[in-house]
């Protein structure tokens, strides 16, 4: 276990491609009956615990008994009404994990059996993402209180026309088109998209079951792999704006402070680095998404199912790179938005700079 430094900027949101607070969301919903109903974690210290995607460093490496750069870091505060204080942590699978767990929230292993699951079950996903978090977890079996996944109602919309506009040539592929009104808001393109974004791949997905030739297990981890492709197509669309007004006030920012000669390198170094680092991240987002875009449109203009077939069996490979990927991107532009301000804010020290620069350089790194 370890000190965290800046805990306290953990509070700024409750969930983030980065970040679980289940301390804010325990501060923000104190008298929720669906939160005391349905809690992530059932035990009360695990359900106040922030779990943070952690780009381990090389001193930490060693501490995974297996070969992985980004672990899901558990930190616990030492005072849940002051980050300042700061916490102890823990990564998912570090050796002692269990028994560490155990000792601090004073359960037995046995009691904790359903809570290590969930852990496991997050520690498989690529990022925190409130949208992947919630279908991991409901494609289990679980399902937590709404409050724990901080989608907005604006996002669900956005992400529901962006979805409905997706899947009409296949679902006019699958179920046919009787009507001209297929696509509009109350046709069956709609109906058909809910349907693909809610939990359960129910009734209503047996024409596109059969169209793909996929069965049980097989098509449930289909649709969720597409579901994963579909919100990271529609969240790296929203996103691409950010990133290039991230590289330009990255430019244009002037830090207080000392300004010696290898400090002012050392930040043009890091800015010449994160910048190709993101243009070289964004690339290999849209190559990987573009393998989605063939295969997809291989299915509907020729029919040509079983390549489709085999691209959302494959899925989970291109997904975790993808998810990694995209996950610091949304780190990276959520993070500058709020510091910055769009420029408005507060200038930064030069050694605060360094440090944020010297962060997104580590986050950006090949894997």
């Amino acid at each position: 276990m370890s000190g965290i430094r800046n805990l306290a900027n953990l509070m700024v949101s409750a969930s983030t491609s980065r970040v679980l607070n289940l301390n804010l969301v325990a501060q923000r919903y104190p008298n929720d009956l669906m939160r005391k109903k349905a809690p992530l974690f059932t035990d009360a210290l695990l359900n106040r615990s922030i779990l943070v995607k952690h780009r381990l460093r090389r001193d930490e490496t060693y501490l995974i008994p297996y070969p992985t750069t980004v672990a899901t870091k558990i930190i616990f505060p030492l005072d849940f009404d002051n980050l300042q204080l700061g916490g102890r942590s823990i990564f998912v699978n570090q050796k002692g994990f269990r028994q560490t767990i155990c000792d601090l929230v004073g359960d037995r292993e046995l009691e904790l059996e359903q809570d290590f699951l969930v852990l496991s079950l997050l520690n498989d996903l690529p990022s925190l993402d409130p949208f992947l978090v919630r279908e991991q977890l409901r494609r289990h079996n679980h399902q937590p209180a709404e409050c724990y996944f901080s989608i907005s109602p604006a996002d669900s919309s956005r992400m529901q026309n962006f979805t409905s506009a997706e899947m009409a040539p296949l679902i006019r592929l699958a179920f046919g088109s009787t009507n001209g009104n297929a696509s509009g808001s109350g046709g069956m393109v709609g109906k058909l998209a809910d349907a693909i974004l809610s939990s359960n791949a129910d009734s209503r997905l047996d024409p596109l079951r059969e169209t793909l030739g996929l069965q049980g297990d097989q098509f449930t981890q289909g649709i969720f792999s597409w579901k994963g492709f579909i919100y990271y197509k529609w969240q790296f669309s929203e996103m691409i704006q950010s990133l290039i007004r991230v590289i330009q006030e990255m430019d244009q920012i002037k830090p207080l402070g000392r300004k010696d000669a290898a400090m002012q390198e050392e930040i043009r170094v890091l800015k010449a680095s994160i910048r190709n680092r993101i243009r070289e991240t964004a690339r290999s987002c849209s190559k990987v998404l573009a393998l989605y875009d063939d295969a997809f449109a291989d299915l509907v203009h020729r029919g040509n199912t079983a390549a489709f077939r085999r691209f959302l069996l494959e899925a989970p490979l291109f997904f975790l790179d993808l998810g990694h990927s995209m996950g610091m991107i949304s780190h990276i532009t959520s993070f500058w938005g709020y510091r910055f301000k769009g420029g408005s804010a507060e200038l930064p020290t030069s050694e605060e700079f360094l440090d944020i620069l010297s962060e997104f350089e580590t986050g950006l790194a090949p894997r």
